[in-house]
């Protein structure tokens, strides 16, 4: 019989050290963004206090049944207990990968069925109403930061981590043009309508009013002067909706993001376009067509509605 060898990894290293690596090399090769770093954590973290409290400290510990275990004492529904089994499953090829473990003890564990709902969006009807009342009820100090926000994620339906990481300088007024930054960097020069000049005209003219306004590099800046986070971009979203009485399941900003991905979509806009504007990565293999896809994608700017003027 042929010996087996005994697998010996390259290193001992506990869970939480392992999972700030794990982090820190995604991050750093584009593979997740900010946001997704932080919800990362969150799951990984919460991972380790369960092993922890199992007396489970170091990588090479855990087992298989450990994590099944972990796994069913979650009181989560199963589209949210698969989100967390493919955080888990990338942690453990990451281990696999830098020989910290044998193999991906979640490999071959079959994921729970999920029931895919419909998504929300918001019809024309309810983006009026939402930039209607967030006109009228909001503070004149922040009415048009709040305005120029909810039109960046509708019209441009872009991310709620590049918005809030938008700066002065990405904006080519002379152009008509954002630059985005996009995941793994790379930037994305988007056309600007009319509408949103103006949103941006007059939000710079307020933001002159706003502490260390000439000191911060930032496009959003909060009333103390410092980089909007997207804990607060979410607040205003959630409660310009609740101003509004507009009710979905989702109350963030990617709900506007979506909801203009949709309303292009029935404007009858190329998907192809709609996919560059939201930056998907998938788009990667339709490269080629990216510069006939910009002056589509302007037309569809330039035709989308203006709200609340």
């Amino acid at each position: 019989m042929p010996e087996i060898i005994p697998f010996i990894a390259d290193r001992q290293i506990t869970i939480n050290d392992a999972i700030e690596e794990y982090l820190a090399y995604s991050q750093s090769i584009g593979a997740l963004s900010e946001t997704s770093v932080f919800n990362r954590r969150l799951e990984l973290n919460r991972f380790n206090r369960y092993c922890k409290s199992k007396k489970i400290g170091w990588v090479t510990e855990i087992q298989k049944h450990l994590a099944i275990t972990y796994l069913g004492s979650l009181k989560i529904q199963n589209n949210s207990k698969k989100t967390i089994m493919i955080i888990l499953t990338s942690f453990f090829d990451y281990l696999v990968t830098e020989r910290l473990v044998l193999d991906n003890i979640l490999a071959n564990v079959k994921k729970p069925r999920v029931f895919i709902a419909d998504g929300d969006y918001l019809n024309l009807e309810e983006i009026d109403r939402l930039f209607y009342t967030e006109a009228q009820t909001t503070s004149e100090k922040l009415v048009d930061r709040n305005l120029l926000l909810l039109s960046l994620f509708t019209i441009l339906c872009m991310r709620v981590a590049e918005t809030i990481q938008l700066q002065m300088s990405d904006v080519r007024m002379d152009e008509k043009k954002l630059w985005v930054k996009r995941k793994g960097g790379k930037i994305a020069k988007l056309p600007m309508n009319e509408d949103l000049l103006d949103r941006f005209y007059n939000w710079f003219e307020m933001r002159e009013t706003f502490k260390n306004a000439h000191k911060v590099p930032w496009i959003f800046i909060s009333t103390h002067g410092r980089q909007m986070t997207i804990r607060q971009a979410r607040h205003i979203v959630s409660a310009a909706l609740e101003k509004a009485e507009i009710n979905k399941r989702k109350k963030g900003p990617h709900l506007l993001r979506h909801s203009g991905a949709t309303l292009y979509l029935k404007q009858g806009e190329d998907i192809k376009t709609i996919q560059y504007l939201l930056g998907h990565s998938n788009l990667t293999t339709t490269s080629r067509y990216v510069h006939s896809d910009s002056d589509a994608l302007e037309d569809s700017i330039n035709k989308c509605p203006t709200f609340c003027t």
